[in-house]
């Protein structure tokens, strides 16, 4: 396959890195609305490069590192998210065939109700929740790594809200996603998805994230803080707003 062909896709990676540099999240949720609305690859490609990246992103972020981390939130997270990361890639198998459009509204949905989560900014707790939440956030983000490859919103919304180092929540965050990353690509590779295809445009757009990475942090948009955040939530809205209308009109 020609380096032109992958041209679409590693513009998508580009600005959903951009993306994600300049306002600290999106990275999958754009990359992914990105892909299905111009039709450059299935739901199911874009999720396991989405996997690739981010598995990628976690390791160089925590790479000879002394990670802060909460030992009891990472387990119960992950051990939630363990069962849930299968049911979502089932449910992603169950619903590729004959049924794209509900495909689509789904994500479409959930990027909707994830960009309301990402922009709103959670006040912290006095006390940390109970036990039994951080399994079932994890299990929420669990089931949409599975789905989609973008476990980030739930978690992210709910450790931001208990009385934790932003640090600790960082590497948290950073370690569960590492961990879902590597289940996905584990399953899916057992089913036989990861081919060679899907190799060569994960090598392609890793220098592509790298850059545009490099990009974001020297030469961010001039707009406050809050204003970027405001575009990207447009953006993502717009983004599942267009992918539910599509579902429903090929239903």
């Amino acid at each position: 396959m020609e380096l032109l062909a992958y041209l679409p896709l590693l513009l998508v990676v580009a600005l959903a890195t951009y993306a994600q540099t300049i306002t600290g999240f999106a990275f999958g949720l754009i990359f992914m609305a990105g892909v299905v609305l111009l039709g450059i690859a299935p739901v199911a490609l874009g999720a396991i490069l989405i996997s690739i990246l981010s598995l990628f992103n976690c390791v160089v972020a925590l790479w000879r590192k002394r990670a802060n981390l909460d030992r009891q939130v990472v387990l119960l997270s992950t051990l939630s998210g363990l069962v849930t990361v299968f049911l979502g890639v089932w449910a992603l198998n169950a619903l590729s065939g004959d049924y794209v459009g509900w495909l689509q509204v789904i994500l479409g949905v959930a990027i909707i109700v994830s960009s309301m989560m990402l922009v709103r900014h959670p006040k912290p707790r006095r006390s940390r929740s109970p036990r039994w939440t951080f399994a079932l956030f994890g299990g929420l983000s669990g089931f949409m790594g599975g789905m989609f490859s973008t476990s980030g919103p739930p978690l992210v919304f709910h450790l931001y809200r208990q009385p934790l180092s932003h640090a600790a929540i960082r590497d948290c965050l950073l370690l569960i996603f590492a961990i879902n990353c590597l289940q996905r690509l584990l399953i899916v590779g057992v089913q036989g998805d990861i081919t060679l295809d899907v190799l060569v445009l994960a090598g392609l757009s890793i220098p592509v994230v790298l850059l545009f990475t490099w990009l974001g942090r020297q030469y961010p948009p001039p707009l406050s803080a809050r204003s970027i955040r405001r575009v990207a939530f447009v953006l993502l809205l717009g983004s599942g707003v267009s992918l539910c209308l599509s579902g429903l009109r090929g239903m």
